[in-house]
């Protein structure tokens, strides 16, 4: 049996989860609409991947903060009531933005018996529901801190994020054992998942900046365009 890991946004979905979600909170009225402006200053700047791929640990805390800022919306609500927020949330903007191409492949997993997990700097409120309604078997997300069924508004743990997102993956696998998987495929768009790819026996990038595109075509990775509309793949291999 093998395993397929794969990065929620901008690989699976042609958008940003965590993004679509702070929207989402301001369309149903549950966050002020001002508050996005402040989001999105401080997300361009965190969102800003270097040329290198390489994070400074100051990065990763002022990213930290920044995620336990998003979380805020939610921090004293009962984990039931997001839940059922998620559950809309997924209907509404998360499944049109499936892309084609990432269904088929996400079905090609299943047909050969493959375990699907689903990996994202998301919080886990949203990443595991996600992967529960695309059919993977697991779900991996920033760990949003609970507290007598109720959200703290902290972020908890490792980051599932640059190596951080390694470092939980690994942890996940150890908690798999006996389970063996004679391969591991992972896909993702992302520079910053380039510890991932290189763990991976098979990787596959998708829609990847010039940089890593160039570190695929070094490593000889897989290279995809996916397009929301356009139901053919291209393979750049």
């Amino acid at each position: 049996m093998d395993l397929a890991i794969f990065e929620l946004d901008h690989t699976l979905i042609c958008d940003d989860s965590h993004n679509l979600w702070l929207h989402w909170l301001v369309s149903q009225g549950y966050t002020p609409r001002d508050e996005l402006s402040h989001y999105r200053l401080n997300a361009v700047h965190q969102h800003n991947t270097p040329a290198s791929g390489v994070i400074c640990p100051q990065t990763t805390e002022r990213y930290r903060r920044y995620l336990s800022q998003t979380l805020q919306p939610m921090s004293g609500l009962n984990c039931a009531t997001v839940a059922n927020w998620v559950q809309r949330f997924i209907h509404r903007d998360i499944m049109p933005r499936v892309y084609p191409q990432a269904r088929e492949r996400l079905d090609w997993h299943r047909m050969r018996g493959d375990e699907i997990l689903i990996i994202s700097a998301s919080g886990d409120h949203l990443v595991m529901p996600v992967a529960r309604r695309l059919g993977a078997n697991a779900g991996l997300g920033l760990q949003a801190g609970i507290v007598n069924q109720r959200f703290s508004g902290r972020v908890e743990g490792k980051l599932t994020f640059h190596e951080g997102r390694l470092e939980r993956l690994k942890l996940w696998l150890e908690n798999r054992e006996p389970t063996f998987y004679q391969q591991i495929f992972a896909y993702s768009h992302t520079l910053y998942d380039q510890p991932l790819l290189e763990f991976a026996d098979v990787a596959t990038v998708i829609n990847a900046s010039e940089p890593l595109q160039k570190l695929a075509a070094a490593k000889g990775w897989h290279n995809l365009h996916w397009s929301r509309y356009a139901h053919r793949q291209q393979d750049a291999c």
